[in-house]
């Protein structure tokens, strides 16, 4: 029993480190997602940026009215964040409305669609879960 306790450990360690390995990059550009006003975040595509680009932007305008809404996103590199990162609320005309998001980040692939967190989720549980299943059973 212990040998296979042993084994399962070892195969969740490799396999965590293996993934750990596979996401560090050596230093080199910034890569961000682009896009330019596309109406579902899956469409933007990642991109390597520029050496003066140490930045990635990512901006979202939904507009909405009692009876219909759209969202256009943008998302882009930049040499520098020109805008704050925030929530903005503005009334277009009568009857419409706009919700403009804007962000600002400085990692590989930081301004993805909020959603894509939850594809890395399983992989960040199993050494944990693996660990706690471990030192339960000893």
């Amino acid at each position: 029993m212990t040998w296979l306790l042993l084994a399962l450990w070892a195969s969740l360690v490799s396999v965590e480190l293996a993934r750990d390995l596979a996401t560090r990059e050596p230093a080199r550009n910034l890569s961000c997602f682009q896009c330019f006003k596309v109406h579902q975040a899956r469409l933007c595509r990642p991109r390597m940026c520029q050496p003066e680009e140490k930045v990635c932007l990512s901006n979202e305008v939904f507009i909405y009215s009692s009876t219909r809404s759209r969202t256009q996103i943008s998302k882009a590199c930049a040499v520098t964040c020109h805008n704050s990162n925030g929530v903005f609320e503005t009334a277009v005309s009568k009857g419409i409305q706009a919700r403009i998001t804007r962000g600002c980040c400085s990692r590989n692939l930081c301004n993805r669609a909020p959603g894509a967190v939850f594809r890395t989720l399983p992989g960040r549980i199993l050494l944990p879960l693996g660990l706690g299943l471990f030192h339960t059973l000893l």
